[in-house]
């Protein structure tokens, strides 16, 4: 991590009473800063492919925090847009400081992101490349984002939403998840078979982890949280998509209903969220570890098997789950 990710240090910055001024204005939250809070996998994945294009010790800290500071700058921008009330178990930037300090806040960290990666290298073609790269991902991300707001599960049909989960998770999450693996292949001067290979892995890998993460947010509702945004908000996820490919379309349309008379509140969402874990658990199980599985195997046929696939594979196993009954199973 660097010294000053925020860039709090810089010119412009240099006393106690300025430093303080642009902390207390922006007034991001601790866990948003780089470095902190979260699952790192991004990070993680990024270090990996640098080793796994043959980049020595550590991947450089500049591109890791310019990588860490774009996603947690989506992660503001996109809980004031689904009026969030928590994140990472603290409420939420909005909630704290106001909607409009949250988005500036939000936006500024885009744009810190950016500083970050155009000083991350000396040569100047590196850096144009990196620069490049971050923008066409950020900008490809607001597109996946505006997929998931433009449209509602319960205005669907079951193809749809099979079809526009898996574009909003390419989109979004995956498109994010594959910067980190390029960026990371990219600083170890990795060539382009590895480039290509690695941001695709990263791509795939992005996908699953949006599939996990739609998950665990019902399994969460369940056991106790408030957090119920996808449902509250008619979002596409795939444990929909996923019962668009269990449900009949009679059943699918009477699941939509009932999402359409509920109210806002969590325990309104629980029934649902329910029947969804169970009618979806088994089959999610199965479509998240086999993708994470053909991610693999494609790496390595890009790759030829060399180099060694292993440790960077390894990035998968946190996000693999168990072909087990959920807890709501053995509810009454």
């Amino acid at each position: 991590m660097t010294a000053h990710p925020l860039g709090f240090a810089g010119p412009t910055h240099q006393t106690a009473r300025t430093r303080h001024g642009w902390s207390k204005a922006l007034q991001l939250a601790p866990d948003l800063y780089p470095g902190v809070g979260g699952k790192r996998l991004r990070a993680t994945l990024l270090q990996r492919a640098y080793a796994f294009a043959g980049g020595r010790l550590a991947a450089p800290a500049l591109i890791v925090d310019a990588v860490e500071m774009l996603h947690a700058g989506s992660l503001v921008i996109d809980d004031f847009e689904d009026e969030s009330l928590t994140r990472r178990g603290q409420p939420a930037l909005h909630r704290l400081i106001g909607p409009a300090r949250a988005v500036n806040a939000g936006n500024w960290m885009y744009f810190r992101a950016l500083e970050l990666a155009a000083a991350a290298f000396k040569d100047p073609a590196r850096s144009t490349a990196l620069v490049g790269r971050f923008i066409t991902v950020a900008r490809q991300c607001h597109e996946g984002q505006a997929i998931d707001l433009a449209t509602r599960i319960d205005d669907v049909t079951p193809r749809q939403a099979q079809v526009t989960a898996l574009e909003i998770s390419r989109w979004k999450t995956g498109r994010l998840a594959s910067l980190a693996a390029w960026c990371g292949a990219h600083a170890a001067g990795g060539d382009q078979q590895i480039l290509q290979a690695v941001a695709a892995f990263g791509c795939r890998l992005g996908i699953c982890l949006q599939m996990k993460n739609d998950l665990d947010e019902l399994c969460e509702l369940l056991d106790g949280s408030d957090r119920c945004d996808d449902l509250r908000n008619r979002r596409v996820t795939w444990p929909w998509a996923w019962a668009a490919g269990e449900l009949s379309a009679r059943q699918f349309a009477a699941w939509q209903r009932r999402l359409r008379q509920s109210d806002e509140q969590p325990a309104a969402f629980r029934p649902l969220a329910k029947d969804l874990l169970e009618a979806t658990h088994r089959r999610a199980a199965a479509a998240i570890n086999a993708r994470l599985d053909r991610a693999i195997g494609r790496l390595a046929a890009a790759t030829d098997g060399a180099p060694e696939v292993g440790p960077l594979a390894a990035v998968c196993d946190v996000l693999r789950i168990a072909n087990q009954p959920t807890k709501t199973e053995a509810l009454p």
